[in-house]
């Protein structure tokens, strides 16, 4: 059984938060589990709709909401989905709704995905997202938001680390070719942080947050399931009780995905597989509540954005599009899809990044991309004190990030997954150095110290 901090307040001998005016915190749990038979995204040799609801899925909603000494009013709002990512072509809409009705800035939403494999098709990418779907996501998400705001609470966070070895880099040279395969020498991310609040006047638990840089494709099988994420989360809300809720916040996680090797490749598993891992996370987080942590000093919510435009490396010739889209497949179903939508034929997309500061030692930073791991290493190593928490699949779904040396040594992040994206062409080379300037102007803007002189 877990071990709980018995006390009626904030825990004696822990730095208690400074400021007149506390955070509040509102949360919601809303079911977005499929009421009909759909196919699922993340693998694309499964066919036909799901076959079972192996767990259900859910989004869960933060809202942060803090007033200052002259009366005036700052929010933010993280949103967690069990979905592969949110549509990018809704984003605009979606904060919209959110600023009209609830005064959240764009800047002040992170709508983030777990990026389980074994939910709704939810993107418009190559294909078509299935649209229904995507209103009940986001008619659940507002409701979700609607309760929060009348649950607010006075809170304070506390934080811990620990580490888990539970993801491996699948890019490796084979043969002088970049492959999918298990690399024990590729970069990871093996950190699991963990914030917690409480209720300032009781200690009662609120909610917990927890962070970690690793695909949920344990499996491929046609079931809808929130994947081993789930399972932790699970484990942890019931670990818990008292209506607290817990959500997996996901890294970047590009390139790095479960170690499940056999013979010296990957494979997929079954939901046991899914459960063992989840189970595993879900022990690392539960020993850290189980530890003290440590106290996180009050701050005001600040949140910045800033757009910056990823360029395209050497666009398709239009002649070239036109006789491959005779073609049956994906070249040629990808060549339609340029030729009839020029937009997707620009000489760059919008990366969209969000930073929201929510205490001393707490800065999420958002993106929606799918960032290999190096963009989350650089972020944790840029912000002085370890104040970054990197979080891809947020606001939206643009495709692949690599870094420049991926892009040269090319393979599946870097190249070969435009297709499926619906992108032109790779991106180009400048594009990393574009994203590091751009966040490290960012984070200047919201007053962190940098690493970077």
């Amino acid at each position: 059984m877990r071990r709980r901090w018995e006390t009626s307040a904030v825990p004696e001998g822990r730095p208690r938060d400074p400021a007149a005016n506390p955070l509040w915190l509102g949360t919601a749990k809303k079911d977005i589990t499929p009421r009909q038979p759909m196919p699922l995204a993340g693998f694309g040799h499964r066919t036909g709709s799901f076959e079972q609801v192996a767990q259900p899925l859910y989004v869960k909603v933060w809202l942060f909401q803090r007033t200052d000494a002259q009366g005036r009013r700052s929010r933010a709002l993280l949103a967690q989905a069990d979905i592969l990512a949110w549509n990018e072509k809704r984003m605009d809409f979606i904060l919209g709704k959110l600023e009209a009705l609830y005064g959240l800035k764009p800047s002040a939403v992170i709508l983030q995905a777990s990026h389980t494999h074994c939910g709704p098709w939810t993107v418009d990418l190559l294909y078509p997202s299935q649209a229904e779907y995507v209103r009940f996501l986001e008619a659940q998400l507002l409701a979700g938001v609607e309760e929060a705001c009348g649950k607010l609470v006075p809170v304070v966070a506390e934080q811990g680390f620990a580490t888990c070895d539970l993801g491996i880099n699948r890019r490796r040279f084979v043969e002088g070719r970049m492959t999918m395969a298990p690399n024990p020498e590729g970069p990871t991310d093996p950190e699991v942080r963990v914030v917690r609040y409480r209720e300032r006047s009781s200690a009662r638990e609120v909610g917990v947050l927890f962070h970690y840089t690793c695909h949920p494709t344990v499996t491929d099988r046609n079931v809808i399931s929130a994947e081993y994420p789930g399972i932790a989360m699970d484990r942890i809300e019931s670990a818990l009780g008292g209506g607290a809720i817990a959500s997996f916040l996901q890294g970047c996680c590009g390139d790095v995905r479960p170690r499940m090797i056999r013979e010296g490749e990957f494979y997929r598993g079954d939901l046991e597989d899914v459960r063992r891992h989840g189970d595993r996370l879900a022990e690392v987080v539960l020993s850290v509540l189980d530890r003290p942590m440590k106290m996180l000093a009050s701050c005001p919510i600040v949140t910045r954005s800033a757009d910056t435009v990823l360029p395209f490396a050497t666009m398709p010739d239009l002649a070239e599009l036109a006789a491959a889209s005779a073609e049956p497949g994906m070249a040629g179903d990808w060549s339609r899809l340029l030729l009839g939508d020029p937009s997707r034929l620009a000489a760059g997309i919008r990366l969209r990044i969000n930073a929201v500061r929510l205490a001393e030692g707490l800065t999420l930073v958002a993106m929606n991309g799918e960032m290999t791991v190096a963009y989350g290493l650089f972020l944790k190593k840029l912000a002085q004190g370890g104040e970054v928490l990197p979080l891809a699949y947020s606001n939206g779904m643009i495709g692949y990030v690599a870094t420049a040396a991926q892009l040269a040594e090319g393979g599946y992040e870097a190249r070969d997954s435009i297709y499926y994206f619906g992108l032109p062409a790779p991106f180009a080379p400048e594009t990393e150095a574009k994203i590091q300037a751009s966040v490290l102007e960012l984070l200047r803007g919201i007053g962190l110290r940098t690493n970077v002189p």
